[in-house]
This record gives C-alpha cells, sequence and structure tokens, in this order.
C-alpha cells in the first residue's frame, strides 16, 4: 500500500547530514512533500522521475556547463519534484545567478552543501524515515479502526464518529444525508460554513480548496455523503483512507439503526394484513399511522405485489429486504407496510407527495428494484412485480389488494401480452375478469368465437391466429399475410372459412370489438385452470 507519508524538505533539512547545507533559492517551497530521495547524474531525467522526489547530484553531468545546470533545474521542476541538492565542488563551484531567479519562481528548494557529504548516508537515513513514518501510519489507521469499533458500541455513534473524524485530521468535515440534514463540525464560523456548502452543492469547489468525498452506503444504497475539506494542504491516501474508513462506520451504524426501527416495525405485519383483509376503518387507520410515521400526511396509496420463486430461502434476510425496498420508495416520496406472504412480498404504498406523477415514481422504483445488484446477489429465480388500483380513500386499500392480485395473476398468464405492471394498464382484461367473476366468461367465448375454435381443434387449423393478425392490422391482407409468413391466396382462403364460420361482418365495428374481446379472454383462460373448461364447452359445441 503506497501511502503519501508526510515528509517535508523543511524536516529533512533537520537531518545531521544536513548540517553544512544552505538553502539558496526556493524557501517557500520548502514544505513540498518528499517520497523518495534520488542521486542523479545525469542532465536528461524527465523520463526518471515520478514527483515529489528530493534530488542529489554532484553537478559531474553538467561539468560547469551552466546551461546544463539550468537545464537540469528546468527539468526537475517540470518532473514536480521535491527540490535539488547540489553539492558544490569540482563540478559546479557556485549556483548561477539565472539559476537562482528560476529556482525562486517557481519556490523549487534548491540546496547547495559547501561540504562533500555521502550521498549514501543521506539516502539510508531518509530512506529509513520514510518507511518508519510508514509504518506508522499503518499502525494510525489500525488505531483508528479500533476506535471506530468501539464507538460502535455506544450511543449516538454517529455524533461521535464525526467527532473522531474532525479531531484526528484537523480538518471540516460535512456530513450530508439524502433527506437534506446537514451536520458540520469546524472552528470556521457558521457563514463560511454555509459559504462552503453552497460550494458543495453546486460543486464548484475553488483551487485553494482540497476536498475529498465519500458515500455512506448500505445495501447497494447511498444514505448520506461524507466530506472532508483542507484549504491548506492537499489531502493525502492516508487521510482519504480514514475518511474511508469513517464513512464504512457510518453506514454500520446507519444499517443498525435501520434494522432496529424495522424490527420496531415488525407488529406492523399483522395490522397490516387486517388492513388488507378491510378490517380497518379510516379512523383505525390515521391512527395508527400517525403513531408509526407521526410526520405522514398520505395522498393516498396503492398495493404493491412482489413474487420470488426462492423468497423462502431469503426468509431469514427479510428485515434488510425491507430496509432496502423502503429505501429505494422514500427517495421517491412513497413511505411502505409490508407484509409477508409465503412467496409473496405485499407492500402497501402510501404517497406523500402530489398525485400527479404518483405512477411514474413507482415505476421507477420497481425498475430501480429490479436493476439493482443488491436483488440479484439473493439470486431471486424470479421477480414479479404488480401494481394495484390507485385508491384516494385509505379503507379501501382491500380494493386495491384484489386488484394488484388480479394484475399478478394476469401478468403471470400472459407474459407477452402484458408488460406494464399497472392494474390500470390491462386495458380490455379488466372486462375479462368482470366476465369471468360474473360467470359468462365461457359463454361469451363461446358467443363469438365457438365455431373458429372448434374448426381449429379438429383439422389442426391456425384460423384463430389468423383473425388475431387480420384484426390486429385493420383488415390489411398484405401485411396480415407477411405476419404469419404465407401466400396471399392462403390468406385469401383462411378469410373465406372465416367467413363461412363467423359471418361476413365480423369486421364490423360492434362485432368486431366483441371478437377481439373474446380473443383476448380466450389467451387468458388457456393460460389459466380454465383451459380444459373451455376444450369442454368446445367439444360440447
Amino acid at each position: 500500500m503506497n501511502f503519501e507519508v508526510k515528509l517535508s524538505v523543511h524536516e529533512i533539512l533537520k537531518n545531521k547530514h544536513f548540517g553544512n547545507a544552505e538553502v539558496i533559492a526556493g524557501k517557500a517551497g520548502l514544505y513540498r512533500l518528499v517520497r523518495w530521495v534520488h542521486v542523479l547524474e545525469v542532465t536528461s531525467i524527465e523520463n526518471l522521475l515520478s514527483g515529489n522526489e528530493l534530488i542529489l547530484s554532484t553537478g559531474i553531468g553538467c561539468k560547469g556547463d551552466k546551461a546544463a545546470f539550468k537545464s537540469l533545474v528546468k527539468q526537475s521542476i517540470d518532473s514536480d519534484a521535491a527540490g535539488l541538492c547540489i553539492e558544490l565542488g569540482p563540478y559546479i563551484s557556485d549556483i548561477p545567478q539565472e539559476v537562482i531567479e528560476l529556482a525562486n519562481t517557481h519556490d523549487f528548494p534548491l540546496i547547495a552543501f559547501h561540504k562533500k557529504v555521502r550521498f549514501i548516508d543521506i539516502t539510508q537515513e531518509i530512506h529509513s524515515l520514510l518507511i518508519k513514518k510508514h509504518y506508522q501510519i499503518l499502525s494510525d489507521l489500525e488505531e483508528y479502526s479500533n476506535r471506530l469499533n468501539q464507538l460502535l458500541l455506544s450511543s449516538n455513534p454517529q455524533q461521535k464518529i464525526l467527532q473522531l473524524l474532525h479531531e484526528h485530521l484537523k480538518m471540516t468535515v460535512f456530513y450530508i444525508s439524502n433527506e437534506g440534514k446537514v451536520q458540520v463540525l469546524s472552528k470556521k464560523t457558521s457563514g463560511e460554513q454555509e459559504k462552503i456548502f453552497q460550494l458543495l452543492k453546486d460543486n464548484k469547489i475553488p483551487r485553494h480548496m482540497n476536498v475529498a468525498h465519500q458515500s455512506v452506503q448500505a445495501l447497494n444504497q447511498t444514505f448520506a455523503d461524507l466530506f472532508i475539506i483542507s484549504e491548506v494542504d492537499a489531502i493525502t491516501e492516508f487521510e482519504s483512507l480514514i475518511l474511508d474508513r469513517s464513512a464504512i462506520a457510518l453506514a454500520q451504524s446507519l444499517l443498525r439503526e435501520l434494522y432496529i426501527e424495522e424490527q420496531r416495525k415488525a407488529k406492523e405485519a399483522e395490522w397490516v394484513s387486517c388492513w388488507l383483509e378491510g378490517d380497518s376503518n379510516n379512523e383505525q387507520i390515521h391512527q395508527y399511522l400517525s403513531e408509526l410515521e407521526p410526520n405522514l400526511k398520505p395522498n393516498g396509496c396503492t398495493v404493491l405485489l412482489c413474487k420470488a420463486d426462492n423468497l423462502e430461502k431469503v426468509k431469514s434476510e427479510f428485515t434488510y429486504l425491507k430496509i432496502y425496498f423502503r429505501s429505494i420508495f422514500e427517495q421517491r416520496g412513497i413511505v411502505l407496510l409490508s407484509h409477508l406472504q409465503k412467496s409473496k412480498l405485499v407492500f402497501i404504498l402510501l404517497n406523500n407527495w402530489k398525485t400527479g406523477d404518483f405512477k411514474r415514481r413507482v415505476q421507477d422504483g420497481i425498475e430501480c428494484l429490479k436493476d439493482s445488484e443488491f436483488i440479484k446477489k439473493q439470486k431471486f429465480a424470479q421477480l414479479e412485480f404488480s401494481v394495484g388500483k390507485f385508491v384516494h380513500n385509505l379503507s379501501h386499500v382491500k380494493n386495491s389488494y384484489h386488484t394488484a392480485k388480479e394484475t399478478l395473476n394476469i401478468r403471470e398468464k400472459m407474459p407477452n401480452e402484458l408488460s406494464n405492471y399497472f392494474y390500470e394498464d390491462l386495458y380490455i382484461f379488466r372486462l375479462v375478469l368482470a366476465a369471468k367473476e360474473q360467470g359468462v366468461l365461457s359463454e361469451f367465448i363461446s358467443d363469438y368465437l365457438g365455431p373458429v375454435l372448434m374448426h381449429d381443434q379438429h383439422h389442426n387449423g391456425e384460423l384463430l391466429k389468423t383473425l388475431k393478425v387480420y384484426l390486429r392490422y385493420k383488415g390489411e391482407k398484405k401485411a396480415t399475410a407477411e405476419q404469419l409468413h404465407i401466400v396471399r391466396q392462403t390468406l385469401y382462403h383462411r378469410l373465406e372459412k372465416l367467413y363461412e364460420l363467423i359471418g361476413r361482418d365480423f369486421m364490423d365495428p360492434y362485432k368486431r370489438q366483441a371478437i377481439e374481446v373474446a380473443i383476448s379472454a380466450y389467451e387468458y383462460a388457456s393460460a389459466s385452470e380454465l383451459q380444459y373448461e373451455y376444450a369442454y364447452i368446445s367439444k360440447s359445441s
């Protein structure tokens, strides 16, 4: 792990080997960080440095050539070296004024040894110091992590973690939750804090301000953003790791709070079950919700069903699953109440914003869930969603629950016909369901499609498919033939048979509508347990 150890040129000058050294130029840059000490005796060094090296040289490569020496200094500056130490002697007897001016212009430390020194002693000493600092950083990081673990076991750990981060790094700390709640730990005035917050919000960080950011994430969901801000030094990798450890600890604290809150709300399951069955009146519902969420003012609601084939296998993770679902929808102004039913999760979605875009927000939430890494890691064999009718009166949740089940039922049976999640998008299938409930669906199908079904059954024909495609393309014979992959003559033959079975007037508006409903009803019935009933009716006809 390559940490940016904070060892400056100024600190190195205090070393015993620099007792006879003199800073000739670039005194303003003495606090540059030194990552390594490097001995160079060549004049072309552009590709030899990575930055922040303190260069040691006798100047043998320059051999008294002032232009070559100036080029060496220029290349060092361009390579972002920390400084250049020159041993004055037979190769370079003094530092040219133009080189001093160049170094001062760029605040580049230029250091001269007036006596001969052993570079090997300097490199060994400084490298040992760098390694010691490196190990000290590892030790500090381990100690910091242990302190975080201790804070996680205390009460109100979030505030204590933020305080520890602020005190340890001596930097301004901003914690901004998804709900917009802002916590600041800083020695700056409230006015200065507000100005910094606005800069963060607008993403307009000035050059003099060094900012590091880390998301506070749990269950693959971001709950807050954590920032550290320095207006003095650049933020090192070590300080970034401290920030990262703090963000992880905050996420653990947050997840624990959410888990405890979900456990507290576990009693809601029984009450939600009664609500779904219509056993609660408006007064009871509002009283319960006010106790559960004091600031909640629901503006209508709907029921969301989520079906998973292997839900029983992840039942132990149900609390975390609820936390994840809740976080997704709360970001979209929807409060969620949950109930577990064997292979289904039942959620009452309480709208906390305006109703105009409620459907879009629910749709966004479902799509977010289906695409999320957290859900994918649960390895559900299949995940199906359906949304019931939106109701303004909370006591009518039973109706929304019933329609959500109907929607799920139809979506499962006819996945190729229905891609939308909402009951309101069932369209003609709502009539099919109504006819089924009234017990007239079989008769309706038989009245309008009976002869066609009988013919296909006895002759292994495709008249029903032809009829459906012909109606879909509004009687356009060319498009129908192309869709069915048959020649025109074959289509004409089939149409003559259809005329014979159901009449030449099947394209008349009202009859056509009835036939289209009957086709949808038959497909629904064929995909359900009712298919044998219709097969029997067709035979008896």
